[in-house]
């Protein structure tokens, strides 16, 4: 027989209920019958007859949720016939949880406040490796139908959450796990722009499908004092409602504003759709589940996942963050002052790269100044509308934005190309910005409807 148990059994009185404490449960895969669950003992597996045995299997699976520092007893008992039997220390192991951080994690936890006086320009670039070679369980059978949706996220604040593990999917996260649509997390994301909390920058890369799945995908972005967090998502294709992704990965550390960073991609479950493999068919999930991993272990053989460690599970993708350039706030009230680490600028953005986000459509980031409190804050002309991208393949509906700004440069976009060209421009407006109101006078994101033609 082996049972799972609380190890703190043995220090409860006899009404001790153990079953009020989740230790997980054990799971037989015995394929000859020689074991089950017993009837008598809760948590316990036992022999089903009394043949000799030099072996068998049983699988632990762990609770759900439990305490970091909660403690897991798994005893066994050998009997040769009904007077000689073994218990005892050789037959017993206690688990304790794993609390180190899983492999995808982002380097710092996240902090309510950044007390850098600057900001920070910074290049995010995605890149695939899911392949036959790679992931050879269950992959599918077309793979000219395999892709991956466009890298699409935002710069944000503290309070805000594009998605998290234990919530609820948002309807743009659902549309684009399910359908690769990204159409509804963009306006999520430009919605909730805002100077004071919410959005700073939407992020957004291509799309890469089949034969070009390996290529990357770049885009730019821009964090602050008060958006100094970013996420973002990566839809798989074909997959249940899988992605990838990251969540809440702070930017702002003690030593100044990260300078780059690299982490393994693995897949996400939406908690919309139920289907255990890449082509399996699928159904709604209903109630509708959390935002969790895939069932990476599972115990169904039709998964890809199956009998299989997170840690030996190798990446979907990988996800580098670099730093290009750090901008000291000119004017700003900085009680912690500019920090040495700030500094430095690393002009490494390429041309290739430039051109790679400038065929996607265009949204700016904004910063404003609350302080200013005149009359007469003109605005600028629209900007040209952005290339239409559409909504879903590569032809069809899609979107196209622009954007224009305030002429006091309070609110600025991602126009300077270095340090010099934003600071020039900053103290040339320097006089008008005095006498520059922030005013609400209309949208400085517009979007329309488009079509592709898919000649």
């Amino acid at each position: 027989m082996i049972t799972v148990e609380d190890p703190e059994v043995d220090n409860s009185s006899y009404e001790f209920d153990h079953r009020s404490v989740d230790v997980g449960s054990l799971k037989t895969l015995d394929t000859n019958r020689q074991s089950r669950y017993s009837e008598r003992c809760y948590n316990s597996v036992e022999n089903t007859d009394n043949t000799d045995k030099y072996r068998v299997e049983i699988h632990w699976v762990s609770p759900k949720q439990s305490d970091k520092k909660q403690r897991v007893r798994l005893r066994a008992m050998v009997a040769e016939n009904s007077e000689v039997w073994y218990v005892g220390e050789n037959l017993t192991i206690e688990l304790g949880k794993d609390t180190t951080k899983p492999l995808d994690s982002p380097p710092f936890p996240p902090v309510d406040s950044c007390n850098l006086c600057s900001e920070a320009r910074y290049e995010v670039i995605f890149k695939g490796h899911w392949s036959r070679m790679s992931h050879p369980r269950n992959y599918p059978i077309k793979p000219d139908n395999n892709g991956y949706s466009h890298l699409v996220g935002a710069s944000h604040s503290y309070k805000y959450i594009l998605w998290q593990e234990g919530d609820k999917a948002s309807p743009g996260l659902k549309k684009l796990a399910e359908q690769r649509d990204i159409s509804v997390i963009e306006r999520e994301i430009i919605n909730a722009m805002s100077v004071h909390n919410g959005t700073r920058t939407l992020i957004r890369g291509k799309r890469r499908d089949h034969p070009y799945m390996f290529e990357p995908s770049h885009s730019l972005f821009r964090v602050d004092r008060i958006h100094h967090l970013f996420s973002l998502v990566i839809a798989m294709k074909p997959s249940p409602d899988w992605f990838l992704g990251v969540t809440r990965f702070e930017l702002c550390t003690e030593l100044g504003w990260l300078e780059s960073h690299e982490l393994p991609l693995y897949p996400w479950d939406a908690g919309t759709m139920d289907g255990i493999s890449y082509e399996s068919a699928t159904s709604s999930t209903q109630p509708v589940d959390t935002v969790d991993r895939v069932a990476v272990g599972s115990f169904d053989k039709e998964s890809p996942f199956y009998q299989m460690n997170l840690n030996d599970l190798k990446p979907f993708g990988h996800l580098q963050v670099r730093r290009l350039d750090v901008y000291p706030l000119v004017g700003d009230d900085c009680v912690e002052g500019i920090n040495e680490h700030e500094g430095s600028q690393e002009q490494e953005a390429g041309s290739e790269n430039v051109e790679e986000v400038i065929e996607e459509p265009l949204i700016q980031a904004i910063k404003q100044d609350p302080s200013l409190q005149e009359d007469n804050c003109a605005l600028s002309e629209w900007s040209e509308w952005s290339k239409c991208a559409p909504d879903t393949g590569y032809c069809g509906m899609g979107t196209q934005l622009r954007s224009r700004y305030r002429n006091d440069r309070k609110v600025y976009f991602e126009t300077y190309q270095d340090q010099e060209d934003f600071q020039d421009g900053y103290k040339s407006q320097a006089n008008m910005a005095a006498n520059c109101r922030q005013k609400q006078d209309g949208a400085l994101i517009e979007s329309q409807n488009c079509f592709v033609d898919c000649l």
